[in-house]
């Protein structure tokens, strides 16, 4: 695999998604044809969870599967592959400000948790 800006460093957690091999386009949905251009040539493709915060919450009052881990701050994330993500903050970070850098810290599934860029 060939470094570029979105892709992921050894050892760091990484994302899949989709990419449109006719128009390059990545989603994080998994879908059958392409949002961009209708192409129904998807394939995975990998990239680094390197993004910038979009807007942040708590959640005080979480449904029953979260409670234990209740409060916690969901972060929405612009990822620098493209694609716009939804994950928590790590419960020890320091609270980030609107536009800054953040790292995909683990990816299970769809739990995503990210912590500010050092």
């Amino acid at each position: 695999m060939t470094s570029t800006p979105n892709a992921p460093t050894r050892g760091e957690p990484r994302l899949s998604m989709l990419r449109c091999a006719d128009c390059n386009r990545i989603d994080s949905r998994q879908r059958v044809v392409c949002s961009g251009c209708l192409s129904a040539r998807l394939l995975a493709h990998e990239v680094a969870g390197h993004g910038r915060l979009v807007t942040l919450t708590t959640i005080r009052r979480a449904p029953t599967a979260w409670r234990d881990r209740a409060p916690y701050r969901v972060v929405v994330v612009d990822l620098d592959a493209g694609p716009r993500v939804t994950g928590r903050l790590s419960p020890d970070a320091a609270e980030p400000s609107l536009g800054d850098r953040l790292i995909l810290q683990q990816a299970e599934g769809q739990d995503l948790v990210f912590a500010p860029a050092a």
